[in-house]
């Protein structure tokens, strides 16, 4: 197993690399999960986009409903490329798990980003995020899990998308529910469904919204 250095290095590489033509990539509509989230937010509320990516399609999303946006990211490229296509927010570069933002943010999306970190920084970010909500606060993360109940997630949590080697690991219902709960959040929706793309081929996602206790 590599070590965490080594697994962000990675994946700041292979984003870099991708960022130009990552906004090509077939996109899955917003869900309706993903909309529910958004209608729980205050108006003109806070949100921060932890692993922005391009800004699209959600950052985008968000101001034109209105929110104020901060976009985090790991990759240069990313959010140079971010600010290009969503100059109304604002972008950072940084990693997730090193955020410190205290008491902030209405509303913190996730998705997909936080497949990129093994479980220790998984359980690190998580409590940022808690730490960055506002009281009553809302979280809305996407993730993959695996394909069946006999998969090891880390057994093959090094991929190629696009070209690129990156970490991303598959997280079970029962492990994200465990991190999250046990900070103080609450659950408020839960879906399952199946993403099929050129790209990342069959993707088992699940999403969550959770709320700050």
């Amino acid at each position: 197993m590599r070590g965490v250095k080594d697994i962000l290095d990675l994946n700041k590489r292979a984003w870099d690399r991708i960022a130009e033509i990552y906004g090509d990539r077939t996109e899955n509509p917003i869900s309706d999960v993903f909309i529910t989230f958004t209608g729980r937010l205050p108006e003109k509320g806070k949100v921060l986009d932890l692993g922005c990516g391009t800004g699209v399609p959600y950052t985008r999303f968000l101001v034109e409903k209105g929110f104020d946006v901060v976009g985090v990211d790991l990759s240069e490229d990313m959010v140079r490329v971010a600010s290009e296509n969503v100059p109304e927010a604002t972008f950072v570069r940084l990693s997730m798990n090193e955020i410190t933002y205290g008491d902030e943010f209405d509303g913190v999306v996730s998705s997909f980003s936080m497949l990129m970190l093994p479980p220790d920084l998984f359980r690190e970010t998580a409590s940022r995020i808690y730490s960055a909500l506002v009281e009553a606060g809302y979280l809305y993360i996407s993730l993959n899990e695996p394909a069946s109940v006999s998969d090891d997630p880390d057994s093959d949590a090094f991929v190629n998308i696009m070209g690129q080697e990156m970490y991303s690991r598959a997280y079970a219902v029962e492990e994200v529910e465990s991190v999250f709960q046990s900070l103080g959040f609450s659950i408020v929706k839960f879906n399952r469904v199946i993403h099929v793309s050129e790209e990342f081929g069959e993707e088992h996602v699940i999403e969550f919204i959770y709320q700050k206790k």
